[in-house]
């Protein structure tokens, strides 16, 4: 059942039917003020939710905001390390050919020292016989 309009509620409160009528549309006034109080409070616990909601929604951004930053960050320290690690490896295998080199011309060495260690030991002889045989 609709409340009746407001020119309803004029309309009878000028109509002849007495103090009834006068205390019908006072109640109807009063109730009409009394729902207005409650939309009044449901409108004012709804803004306050919403601003409470909207203040969480940008806490919540800046979160995300600092979160996105952080995550941009330690993929370039990532990224970084990586570059590093490459860097070293490459160093590594650097010095592992040069120390292949190099164990390779140790050895080429050596048997050019244990062919000189026989020649001079093969001269040594050989001058000890020719000195013999004076």
């Amino acid at each position: 059942m609709s409340s009746p309009s407001c020119w309803d509620s004029i309309a009878s409160a000028l109509s002849p039917g007495g103090p009834s009528r006068e205390a019908a549309l006072r109640e109807q006034l009063l109730a009409r003020e009394e729902a207005a109080a409650m939309h009044r409070a449901a409108v004012q616990r709804l803004t306050d939710r919403a601003d409470a909601l909207q203040r969480r929604i940008e806490v919540v951004a800046r979160e995300a905001e600092a979160a996105r930053r952080a995550a941009r960050s330690a993929e370039g320290r990532a990224r970084r390390a990586e570059d590093q690690r490459r860097v070293a490896a490459r160093t590594n295998e650097m010095h592992e050919e040069m120390l292949w080199a190099l164990d390779k011309e140790m050895k080429r060495k050596d048997s050019q020292v244990t062919v000189l260690t026989a020649i001079v030991g093969t001269v040594k002889v050989s001058g000890e016989k020719k000195r013999i045989s004076f």
